[in-house]
């Protein structure tokens, strides 16, 4: 039976999808089906077949990337002479591939794989020392366009590694956020239903911020902030309406991690000062059960002052979790300046005494007086010439000349809304 090689038709796919399923030679198949598909579709591809009495019986796919030609499958049918069908598939791929300007035809085969042979008869070479590496992209990933638009960034996926101190908040946000999110058919399994809206609390200064960025880069969700004091307008229906807007194109997205900071501002008790009016804070409550229908949306709200919310906006119909976000105490304190430390200094420091000298500072309080004492060490080689990096001294006197966030006062506070209207 003649065997006729020829392009590949847009009537082929059933066919060449049929093949590389049951008699792939080059490629996993099962597993890579779909990247196949898109792959004969894509305007780079070079795809060719082998028909015989009217029906498929070989496909090969190549994919041209600059100079070098790509065979990315290559497929035989069972009923036919697989090597003699698969060599005249070859040979006119490479032809196919030569006229096409490439000065480089590359294979790639896993271990143990039977084809390996045949190629390096045909010319084929190893290339030695060569690593093969990939990454999953996950589908709720963004183009950057799509972002910009909403004034959207992609957190660094490393973030939440880098994080240090604040175990206790970490260790509870890990827990009861980020797992249930990452690990949807783990929780399903057990009944836990994944967070879909929560509420950091705390002094200001103690990290909420970065927080919700850390939730971010863990679950690899786009970060979309919102900041009540932005949706500011000449009317209130007028503001109410942005708000909604911009939720609508948030939801339209297919994942995100949505902050609202100084949610107070937009939920507190009726009272004459709020910035934004009530219909906007009454749009806001409207829009929560949204975010609890979309499946890769959280939405993450920060409060300094969580006693001055409306009892209503905390219910559990509404936010899963209010999660504190406290003061660092003294072993957060030594791994957050250990890290400021070392990224500013070659100096021996006496880390110690930074802790205890920096007992009323928050994680911000930290970062400013750091960044300080490398200041003051840049500019004394500046204009003094010593080629002395910060030392313990630099870094207590920036202490001294920092005024901490905290206070016992603050702390009590923090601890009986804590006692309160901590739910996790």
């Amino acid at each position: 039976m003649a065997v006729i090689i020829r392009p590949h038709r847009p009537h082929d796919l059933a066919g060449v999808i049929e093949l590389l399923e049951g008699s792939a030679m080059l490629g996993t198949a099962r597993q890579d089906l779909q990247e196949a598909i898109d792959l004969i579709g894509s305007d780079e591809a070079v795809v060719l077949v082998a028909e015989a009495d009217g029906h498929l019986v070989g496909a090969a796919v190549g994919l041209i990337s600059g100079t070098t030609g790509w065979i990315a499958r290559l497929a035989a049918s069972s009923d036919q002479d697989r090597t003699a069908v698969s060599d005249r598939v070859l040979d006119l791929m490479e032809a196919e591939l030569s006229e096409r300007g490439v000065h480089k035809i590359a294979v790639l085969v896993t271990p143990g794989h039977g084809v390996r042979e045949s190629l390096e008869e045909r010319g084929y070479r190893v290339v030695e020392n060569a690593v093969y590496l990939e990454r999953e992209i996950p589908p709720t990933v963004l183009g950057p366009t799509a972002l910009a638009d909403l004034g959207g960034i992609t957190i660094d996926r490393h973030l939440w590694d880098v994080l240090k101190g604040m175990d206790q908040a970490k260790e509870i946000i890990e827990r009861r956020v980020i797992l249930p999110l990452s690990e949807p058919e783990l929780a399903e399994r057990h009944a836990v239903q994944p967070p879909k809206a929560v509420v950091l609390f705390g002094p200001p200064g103690t990290g909420k911020t970065t927080f919700a960025k850390g939730i971010s880069s863990r679950l690899e969700w786009p970060f979309i902030e919102i900041q009540p004091s932005e949706l500011s307008a000449d009317k209130p229906d007028q503001e109410a309406r942005a708000l909604a807007q911009i939720l609508d194109r948030i939801l339209e997205l297919p994942a995100a991690v949505v902050f609202v900071d100084e949610v107070e501002d937009l939920a507190s008790m009726r009272h004459d000062q709020r910035k934004v009016s009530p219909r906007v804070t009454n749009e806001f409550l409207k829009q929560i059960p949204r975010f609890r229908q979309a499946s890769h949306h959280l939405l993450v709200c920060a409060t300094n002052s969580i006693g001055a919310l409306d009892p209503a906006f905390l219910r559990p119909g509404r936010f899963d979790y209010i999660l504190p976000v406290g003061p660092p105490d003294a072993e957060a304190r030594k791994a957050i300046w250990g890290r400021y430390v070392g990224e500013i200094t070659d100096q021996q420091v006496d880390i110690d005494a930074l802790v205890a000298a920096s007992e009323f500072f928050t994680p911000a309080d930290i970062e400013f007086a750091a960044h300080k004492a490398a200041q003051q060490a840049f500019e004394q080689e500046h204009f003094e010439g010593s080629r002395e990096r910060a030392t313990t001294e630099d870094f207590l006197a920036a202490i001294r000349e920092t005024k901490p966030t905290l206070s016992e006062e603050v702390i009590a506070s923090f601890e009986r809304d804590v006692e309160r209207f901590s739910r996790y």
